[in-house]
């Protein structure tokens, strides 16, 4: 019998068996609850730290919490409270413990306090032991500022805020890059991309289901419109997949979405040994979680289990697999100089800026980011101005070693490049060749411009890249005195920042090649 058991067994009161929002199933007596596949709570970690005969009511409230709210707003508020037993070394709930745990936190921690309110104050209504009702007035009488919304984004936090439209593309080539050379799944590359092109939250990614891709709507042409059922997520109370927002993709996501949706149909047939009806195809995990796919041995099992979020893999997994596509790629950042830091987060703040800088207003804001209301949204239309800078030909120089965006190899001259036999392998501008293509397949790129951008570019040491760098700032000035608008001449922004970085490769490299010859 574990140590909580114990104590409720000494207070004459007896746990429960419970089923959280999400349906698992939990029972009070234990350490550690399971809410759901991405929420565990510790709870021998909180009980360990207060007075034995106030456990019943710590057990109680918290149940309250785990079966009527989501498993992340009760674990939340369970870190809430054992930071406040560990700050004060209380092992109690009193005025004096609470004044000073509030006093220690700095401003932009205010709101760990109204955690702890919400908890004492459920506490309090259940009538359990341990919160008086004069310890209620204090904290009823706190002016509690919540946590500072869109912080990030209002700051441009170059680590936790919307990435800039460099640092997007740099992620997109990466986990592009990263497939075609096998470093990525078709699983991953399909996570990767559908988060950094919806900005919806790594938890609604990890609900889909087979199913929710749906290309069965026509436009006024005829053409299909891909179209992705997204589960909601952060309803109060709301259950699994129980209400979705359609998210329109591209044709280009789609295919990716597609090809991998059948290959998970073909490895759990492969697993069960059969063909599934074609519900049972439609109810599959879009992203399943390879350990529970490993526990499955008959359609039963996966009958058993196909309405429950075990079957699919877990929101952490897919922050992992964001990170993945940046150290694979070594996607960095042309702000920080660093390797670009990801969350699914920071993509929805990249969506929300990139609307807002369309001249999207606060009401669409709020709907494509699938929010209750406006109040998160407001962020996003304020200093719109800062969202885009310019990029001159200085910067350009400046940003290039820490962009990152020249992805291809620097060889002396062409026979030096992988296929420089190859005549057909040549890239050139405006007739004088540039650099070497090493991809042995089909392209159909307009060159050069993509090419610097491509893993599988080899320029050339004498090519003709500082007229290309011109001519690309010309043409940046062209669009922008036609069209007025800085996203649309900003296109070619990344290119720019990879053609500076290989005439700083150049330079280096002749430097390299007189110092070599000096010295004989």
């Amino acid at each position: 019998m574990n140590t909580s058991a114990l104590v409720f067994q000494k207070n004459k009161w007896t746990p429960q068996q419970r089923t959280s929002t999400a349906g698992y199933v939990f029972n009070e007596a234990d350490d550690r609850w399971v809410l759901d596949k991405d929420s565990k709570l510790n709870v021998k970690a909180v009980a360990d730290l207060i007075d034995e005969n106030l456990v019943p009511g710590y057990i109680a409230t918290l149940s309250h919490f785990a079966t009527n709210h989501s498993g992340d707003h009760a674990q939340s508020l369970n870190y809430h409270l054992k930071k406040y037993l560990s700050a004060t070394g209380k092992s109690s709930f009193d005025s004096e413990g609470l004044i000073n745990f509030r006093s220690s936190l700095p401003p932009h921690q205010d709101y760990y306090a109204a955690k702890v309110r919400i908890f004492l104050s459920q506490w309090n209504v259940l009538g359990y032991h341990g919160v008086s009702d004069s310890l209620m007035s204090l904290l009823n009488g706190w002016r509690i500022k919540g946590n500072i919304k869109g912080d990030a984004v209002k700051r441009r936090d170059p680590s936790k805020g919307p990435l800039t439209d460099n640092e997007l593309a740099a992620f997109n080539e990466s986990a592009a890059r990263g497939f075609e050379m096998g470093q990525l799944s078709i699983a991953e590359i399909a996570m990767a991309l559908l988060i950094s092109s919806t900005g919806v939250r790594a938890v609604q990614v990890s609900h889909l289901r087979v199913g929710d891709l749906d290309a069965s709507q026509k436009n006024v042409k005829g053409e299909p419109i891909f179209v992705v059922q997204m589960p909601r997520a952060k309803g109060r109370g709301e259950s699994f997949r129980e209400t979705f927002t359609p998210h329109s993709i591209r044709g280009e996501l789609w295919a990716v979405l597609n090809q991998h949706a059948k290959s998970v149909i073909i490895k759990f047939e492969k697993r069960l040994g059969c063909e599934l009806q074609e519900s049972d195809r439609q109810a599959l995990p879009l992203f399943p979680s390879a350990s529970a796919v490993d526990e499955i041995d008959s359609t039963k099992d996966l009958l058993q289990i196909s309405d429950h979020q075990v079957l699919h893999v877990k929101s952490s997994e897919i922050n992992a697999v964001l990170r993945k596509v940046v150290s694979k790629g070594k996607c960095f950042s042309e702000r920080t100089g660093q390797l670009l830091e990801v969350t699914a987060k920071r993509f929805r703040y990249t969506t929300g800026t990139r609307a807002a800088r369309e001249g999207y207003g606060v009401l669409i804001i709020a709907e494509l980011l699938d929010h209750r209301d406006t109040q998160n949204a407001k962020v996003y239309i304020r200093d719109i101005p800062d969202h885009v800078e310019a990029l001159d030909r200085a910067m350009g120089h400046q940003l290039a070693p820490y962009a990152m965006a020249f992805a291809g190899v620097l060889v002396d001259r062409e026979e030096d490049a992988e296929r420089g036999s190859d005549p057909t392998s040549r890239i050139r501008y405006q007739g004088a060749g540039t650099g070497t293509c090493g991809m042995h397949g089909f392209c159909g790129a307009n060159v050069p411009v993509p090419c610097y951008t491509c893993a599988n570019f080899q320029p050339w040491l004498d090519g003709p890249h500082e007229k290309l760098y011109e001519w690309l700032h010309k043409e940046r000035e062209r669009i922008l005195d036609m069209t007025k608008d800085e996203t649309i001449a900003a296109v070619n922004d990344r290119t720019i920042l990879a053609v500076a970085q290989v005439i700083k490769l150049c330079k280096a490299r002749r430097e390299e090649l007189a110092e070599e010859a000096e010295n004989g």
